[in-house]
C-alpha cells in the first residue's frame, strides 16, 4: 500500500495533464517548454565561451580606424599566461564620425573586416552600433539621405512622411552593415530638460508618442536594435561635465518622466540609463538612493524596469568615462561594477580600451558568485538578443540521434557562416 500511495500523485498529474487539462492550456505549457530548452541552449552557448570572451559581451566601445579593422588589446592584458597574439574584443564596437569613411562602400568594407575579425577568432558577431539620431548627432552625415532632427520631424512632417523616412534611414544603416541604432530619444521636452535636449526631443509627450514609434518599428523591422534614451530623464545639466539632478513631484515623476517610457518599452530592444539622479519632492520611494546616479541604480534598472514593468529587453549604460561620474566619486572601475549590480548588461565606453574594466569585474566575480551569477544572466541576455536580431542562430533540434521524435525540442546556439 506505501508503494501504491508513493506513486499515486504522479498518476494523478498523468490524468490531469491527459484529460483534464484543456487544449490551449496543453499548447501554454508546450510553449513554456520549449522556451526553457531555448534558454538552456543560449546558457549552454555561453558556459562554452572563454571566459576573456564572455567578460567582453558586456562592453559597447569605440574602435579605431574606419579602413580595415585592427584590434587594439589582447586578451593577455586580463591573464598573465594567455596567448599574446589573441585579441580582445568587444561584445560592440561604437562608431564616432572619424570611424565613418566618406562613401557607402568604404563604410561597408570596414564593418565586413569587423566581422571577419570576430569570425576568424570565435568571438559572437559584436554590436555594430551608433548613434544616429538625427539632426546635429547625425554620424552618417553625407553617407545616408538627410536625417533632421526629432524636433524638426515632429514640427514639419506628418506621421505618414515620418514613417516613410525612417524606413529610408534604417535600410539604408542596414545596407551598410548596422545592427543598433543610439536612438531614439524619447524624453518629452520641459523647462527642466529644454537647454540640453535642444532639438533632440520629439517636443511634448503627445509628440513623443506619435513619432518615437514610427522611428523605433522602422529600425527594429530591419534589424536594427532600437535603443531609448535617456531613461529615465535628464535635466539641463550636460552629464559630461555634471550629474544632472531632477527634483520632481509624484505626480510629475509618474505622468510625465516615467509615462512615455512605459508606452513605448515594449516596442523596443534596448534602453539607455542616464547619469540622472531622481530627488522626490513632496513624497519618498522605499529603496530609491538619490545619490546614486539612474545607470547605476538597481532601483531604476531591476525594480521599476524589470520586475514592475516586466521589461525583457536589454539595459545599457550611459558612457561610464564621462567625468561626471568620477567628480562625483564614482570611478570607472567602480562604476562598472555598480552597473552589473544593478542589472545592467551592456557598458558603454567612450574609450578604446575596456581590458582594466573588464578585469575588476573578472576578479569581483571570482571574489563572488552572487556577482558571478549577474555577469552570467547579462552575457545571457546579449546572446539572446544576437539571437533575435540575426547575428546568431538558435537552430531547433526534433530527432533525436536515432531519429526518433523528440517530446520537446531541443535547440543549439551556432555562428552564422
Amino acid at each position: 500500500m506505501a508503494e501504491t500511495f508513493k506513486f499515486l500523485p504522479l498518476v494523478l498529474c498523468s490524468f490531469l495533464l491527459s484529460s483534464c487539462v484543456s487544449k490551449e492550456e496543453r499548447a501554454r505549457l508546450y510553449e513554456e517548454a520549449v522556451c526553457s530548452a531555448q534558454k538552456v541552449a543560449v546558457e549552454q552557448f555561453v558556459s562554452a565561451l572563454p571566459r576573456s570572451v564572455q567578460v567582453s559581451q558586456l562592453f559597447l566601445v569605440n574602435i579605431e580606424g574606419n579602413r580595415v579593422f585592427i584590434p587594439v588589446e589582447k586578451v593577455s592584458s586580463l591573464y598573465e599566461n594567455a596567448d599574446l597574439s589573441e585579441p580582445l574584443l568587444p561584445g560592440g564596437c561604437l562608431f564616432f564620425s572619424y570611424n565613418v569613411a566618406d562613401s557607402k562602400e568604404k563604410v561597408s568594407f570596414f564593418i565586413d573586416s569587423i566581422n571577419a575579425c570576430y569570425a576568424k577568432n570565435a568571438n559572437p558577431p559584436p554590436f555594430i552600433a551608433v548613434d544616429q539620431e538625427g539632426g546635429y548627432v547625425n554620424r552618417l552625415r553625407g553617407i545616408t539621405d538627410s536625417f533632421p532632427s526629432e524636433k524638426f520631424i515632429a514640427e514639419n512632417l506628418d506621421e505618414s512622411a515620418a514613417k516613410d523616412l525612417y524606413e529610408k534611414q534604417s535600410l539604408q544603416m542596414a545596407e551598410l552593415g548596422f545592427n543598433m541604432n543610439l536612438a531614439p530619444v524619447v524624453e518629452p521636452e520641459t523647462p527642466e530638460n529644454a537647454c540640453f535636449l535642444d532639438t533632440r526631443s520629439f517636443g511634448s509627450q503627445e509628440k513623443v508618442l506619435a513619432y518615437a514609434p514610427l522611428e523605433i518599428n522602422a529600425f527594429e523591422n530591419r534589424n536594427i536594435i532600437s535603443v531609448l534614451k535617456h531613461f529615465p530623464g535628464n535635466s539641463n545639466t550636460d552629464p559630461h561635465t555634471g550629474l544632472p539632478e531632477i527634483s520632481v513631484t509624484k505626480k510629475q515623476l509618474e505622468e510625465e518622466i516615467l509615462a512615455p517610457f512605459k508606452k513605448l518599452l515594449p516596442l523596443s530592444s534596448a534602453v539607455l540609463m542616464s547619469h540622472a539622479r531622481i530627488r522626490p519632492k513632496d513624497f519618498s520611494i522605499e529603496g530609491l538612493d538619490s545619490s546614486v546616479p539612474a545607470c547605476l541604480s538597481s532601483f531604476w534598472v531591476n525594480r521599476v524596469l524589470r520586475q514592475e514593468w516586466g521589461y525583457e529587453g536589454l539595459v545599457l549604460s550611459d558612457d561610464i568615462f564621462m567625468g561626471a561620474l568620477a567628480d562625483n566619486g564614482f570611478s570607472e572601475e567602480m562604476a562598472a561594477v555598480l552597473a552589473i549590480e544593478a542589472g545592467v548588461n551592456i557598458i558603454m565606453l567612450s574609450e578604446k580600451r575596456f581590458a582594466p574594466v573588464a578585469k575588476i569585474l573578472l576578479k569581483k566575480a571570482e571574489e563572488s558568485a552572487e556577482f558571478a551569477e549577474k555577469v552570467k544572466e547579462s552575457v545571457c541576455r546579449v546572446i539572446e538578443a544576437k539571437i533575435k536580431k540575426g547575428l546568431l542562430e538558435l537552430r531547433r533540434i526534433d530527432l533525436d540521434e536515432n531519429g526518433k521524435s523528440l517530446k520537446i525540442p531541443r535547440f543549439e546556439v551556432l555562428a552564422l557562416e
